[in-house]
């Protein structure tokens, strides 16, 4: 097998090195997927007692003069079951992809950009009068892009 190295040495197979800027990326998105599915989850199973809890808080009358804050709790509260628990699972599947992705295995990157992929587009089948928001479509867009630009280290 080795045969063809000079004065008999063995090759040195140096293990293939995660990039820092592919640590900081899959750091941001264990923080923020992390976050998201445990909210996402929280949601859907006190479905039934979010709209009377988000109207007796005390502080949705303190955040009803920040703009587009009223908007936003109302389409929260009318939003189906079934959104939460599809953006439960897929946080899940976008935290999978991250930590597949951190221990350099391509498959992660599959994940990961499906699910922003359907996070992207859930809340238009979902939501009543939601509008696609540029800044969460570009840091997806940039965040799959830096993934899929570290794939050539990834097995």
């Amino acid at each position: 097998m080795f045969d063809n190295m000079p004065n008999g040495q063995t090759p040195d197979p140096s293990p293939v090195k995660r990039t820092a800027t592919l640590t900081v990326v899959c750091i941001l998105t264990f923080i923020f997927s992390g976050l998201s599915f445990i909210s996402s989850l929280f949601y859907a199973l006190y479905y039934n007692y979010l709209p009377q809890l988000i109207k007796s808080s005390p502080f949705t009358s303190a955040i009803s003069g920040i703009e587009g804050m009223s908007d936003a709790l109302k389409v929260m509260t009318q939003a189906s079951i079934w959104f939460f628990i599809f953006n439960t699972l897929l946080y899940a599947m976008s935290l999978t992809g991250a930590i597949l992705m951190f221990r350099l295995r391509k498959i992660g990157f599959h994940f990961y950009t499906m699910a922003q992929i359907l996070l992207l587009i859930l809340p238009l089948i979902y939501l009543q009068g939601y509008r696609t928001d540029f800044s969460n479509t570009a840091i997806t867009a940039i965040f799959i892009f830096i993934y899929a630009s570290n794939l050539r280290i990834m097995r």
